[in-house]
């Protein structure tokens, strides 16, 4: 006879139940672990310094220009 036949049905609720409660935290590492590593790979992204500085007076013409197509 296995130890779980001889365990009551309450007993391998409990068991059960606290399988599910370890499986449920076991996803939410594995979920947290690959987000870390999503955000450590993108802050590990080099950038060409034409990318990196932010041209303000090309931003702001297009914004206008956005604003003028909208008010027509």
């Amino acid at each position: 006879m296995s130890n779980l036949e001889r365990m009551s049905k309450e007993e391998l609720k409990t068991i059960l139940n606290e399988t599910e409660q370890h499986i449920q935290d076991i996803r939410t590492e594995l979920e947290k672990r690959d987000l870390d590593m999503q955000h450590e790979e993108v802050d590990d992204i080099a950038l060409s310094p034409e990318w990196t500085p932010v041209q303000w007076g090309k931003v702001r013409t297009f914004f206008e220009m956005v604003l003028e197509e909208l008010r027509k």
